[in-house]
């Protein structure tokens, strides 16, 4: 009975010291790179950083909408060891482009602006900046040509002679 109890006790023994370490451990770091790597193939989630604490991974970073935002979340919270996440992305819609608009009053400015050879005029991002030297009258004159034109604003740096 003795050596039944004690051949018992050492099969048990050696059955969680087996079991114990076939568990492979996996560390934080490692997680984080997975997750990282995972993120790597999404386009969706350039701006995004990941941080892995006991196996609670934290977003942050930027994203352009609310549905990349889930969709992250929910690519990170089916991989393997995350236990949770704490998604802290922000939404930041793109900037417009205004390369079209730029391209159309760019076009159109020497036209306006052939009469005041004393005047200049750029465009960046739909935003026209008039410089140089004329009558107020003229400044005038060709600020409202150059509105005509529905640019995103006008900074007016002339000065009048």
């Amino acid at each position: 009975m003795k050596t039944l109890k004690l051949f018992s006790m050492f099969v048990f023994v050696l059955f969680l010291g087996t079991s114990i370490t076939s568990c492979k451990k996996v560390s934080d770091a490692d997680l984080q790179a997975e997750i990282q790597e995972v993120l790597a193939t999404n386009p969706d989630a350039e701006n995004v950083n990941v941080t892995v604490s006991d196996k609670v991974v934290t977003l942050t970073g930027t994203v352009n909408d609310d549905a990349a935002k889930a969709a992250i979340d929910s690519i990170v919270a089916s991989i393997k060891h995350v236990k949770s996440v704490v998604n802290e992305l922000e939404v930041v819609p793109p900037a417009p482009d205004y390369s079209e608009l730029d391209q159309i009053i760019e076009a159109s400015l020497p036209e306006i602006l052939v009469e005041y050879p004393k005047l200049t005029a750029s465009v960046k991002d739909g935003v026209v900046t008039l410089s140089g030297e004329a009558k107020q009258a003229e400044i005038d004159s060709v600020m409202k040509k150059i509105q005509d034109l529905n640019p995103v604003d006008i900074i007016n740096e002339t000065t009048v002679k």
